[in-house]
């Protein structure tokens, strides 16, 4: 370094305003004897605009690369320096108000057209966007700012994408990134990084915001969702295998995918979405390897992806994985774990799922305030008796189950089961039975029931409680219709087998796996 330039350091450390702004330009520019470095020019200029903001401010913007200057977040220099006559700093602000869009552009194309005496980049920036088509008029003003003023083109294009999603504007936003994808195009025909990772980003926008999205060329985004679903971003892995899988892709027009129907891939696609985390991908994953219809049906890995949907809590999953399971249960410990999954998705607010858990209850006669009352009476003679007929009411409980069941051993937290009866000896009387329960409020009888019977002694075999409510109802003049289910030992064995109830039930459980 020269000992002029060294005086003229010397001299801008001790605070002179000249000379802060002259190192701050030779920094900027890498000139005059000066090394290039953005850092230290900026800080040289920041400092002199504690003293002198005008001055620095148009040396900056006239001497820092737009997109250096645009990324450090100097755009208010810019128009500072715009509005103090820079022509340089004119055409520049007047090519980042054009690529913001809307009223902006009009403001840029003035700035233009006020730089362009004597400022050549101006005159030929403005000549561009006036032979250009309101679609191209971003990428050929970017593309002439590049010849003419060595303007890093992909870069200011993808601040200006950035700048625009950040403000909701999708039109502009895309008008942006495709400008950055054809002018930043490598020899490879990748897209930039950057640009793929912008486009994905505005698609999930304008899905979260129910905005339409832009129009844009579909080549473009499918190029871009295959980059960054090659990067393991779990949107576009998403939406690349629904759209090559034939699915509805949110937020996707479906030209994007024309021609380009591939189920396999598209399953492939949607196994990695799940993976990273899509619960609603393992639902679709089943549905396509559940339809015989298609290359990739497999009936274990439809069960297989169907219960990985129901573990991550999606209550259609829950829904068809319990109808699936009831429809084939052998045994009450099948039952039992397909019962679980319809309350799960029932307390959701599914619809079928509740109305399969219906079928399961038999009807009791009798309004519920006439029960209340004769509950009440029963309390003051016989508190376990009045839990059993609490129990029978709310579950649909015949007059064995309700005088027979544990409800300590049978609590569960979907409802109840009734074990088997030790005291019958008719098999089809005396099986055991998974009850669901209905609603909040019978799930609170059951536990208070469970409660109360853990404290009270034992009360002997069901001969004697049959006897006691049989004197205890005549004493009070109450019905049985009022809370023991009638059912045949016919009715009965269809609430215990699953295909026994799935035939009984056909109509209503199609829906449910229909749906």
């Amino acid at each position: 370094m020269k000992r002029q330039d060294i005086r003229l350091l010397a001299l801008a450390r001790q605070g002179d305003l000249a000379a802060r702004c002259e190192v701050g330009r030779r920094y900027l520019l890498g000139a005059d004897g000066f090394p290039q470095h953005l850092p230290t020019g900026l800080e040289h200029l920041r400092q002199a605009a504690r003293q002198d903001a005008g001055r620095a401010s148009r040396v900056l913007a006239e001497c820092l690369p737009l997109h250096e200057l645009l990324r450090a977040g100097e755009l208010p220099t810019l128009q500072r320096a715009a509005a103090d006559g820079s022509a340089a700093a004119q055409w520049r602000l007047g090519l980042v108000m054009l690529g913001l869009g809307g009223p902006e552009a009009d403001e840029g194309l003035a700035l233009l057209r006020r730089a362009a005496p004597g400022e050549p980049v101006a005159e030929g920036l403005l000549d561009a966007a006036w032979s250009a088509t309101a679609a191209q008029r971003l990428v050929v003003t970017l593309r002439r700012a590049a010849e003419l003023a060595a303007v890093d083109a992909p870069a200011v294009a993808l601040w200006l994408a950035e700048r625009t999603l950040a403000q909701d504007r999708p039109g502009p936003a895309a008008a942006a990134l495709v400008a950055a994808c054809e002018l930043g195009e490598g020899e490879s025909g990748a897209l930039p990084e950057d640009a793929a990772i912008g486009l994905v980003a505005l698609v999930r926008r304008c899905r979260d915001t129910g905005q339409r999205l832009p129009a844009l060329p579909p080549e473009l985004l499918r190029q871009a969702l295959e980059q960054r679903a090659a990067a393991g971003e779990r949107d576009a892995l998403s939406w690349l295998g629904r759209g090559l899988s034939g699915l509805p892709a949110a937020g996707l027009p479906g030209a994007v995918f024309d021609g380009q129907l591939n189920v396999r891939k598209g399953a492939a696609w949607l196994l990695r979405a799940a993976d990273a985390g899509d619960a609603e991908a393992w639902l679709l994953l089943y549905g396509l390897h559940a339809d015989h219809s298609l290359s990739v049906a497999n009936p274990q890995m439809a069960r297989f992806f169907l219960e990985k949907a129901a573990h991550e809590g999606l209550a259609e999953a829950q829904r068809k994985l319990g109808a699936l399971m009831l429809r084939g249960a052998a045994t009450l410990a099948d039952s039992e774990q397909a019962i679980a999954w319809l309350h799960a998705a029932a307390l959701q607010g599914d619809g079928h799922a509740h109305t399969l858990l219906k079928s399961l209850v038999l009807p009791v006669a009798g309004r519920d305030s006439d029960a209340a009352w004769a509950l009440s009476m029963v309390q003051e003679h016989d508190v376990g008796l009045a839990a059993r007929l609490a129990l029978a009411r709310a579950f649909g409980l015949t007059k064995l189950e309700a005088l027979s069941v544990d409800p300590v051993q049978g609590l569960r937290p979907w409802g109840l089961v009734v074990g088997r009866n030790p005291f019958i000896v008719q098999a089809r009387l005396s099986a055991p039975r998974a009850v669901p329960a209905l609603d909040a409020a019978a799930q609170d009888v059951a536990q208070r029931a469970a409660t109360l019977f853990a404290q009270l002694p034992a009360g002997g075999d069901l001969r004697v409680r049959s006897l006691r409510q049989r004197r205890l109802f005549e004493r009070l003049g109450l019905s049985d219709e009022l809370f023991f289910a009638d059912a045949s030992a016919s009715v009965l064995d269809t609430l215990r087998l699953g295909p026994k109830w799935a035939h009984r039930t056909r109509a209503p459980l199609a829906m449910a796996l229909a749906a």
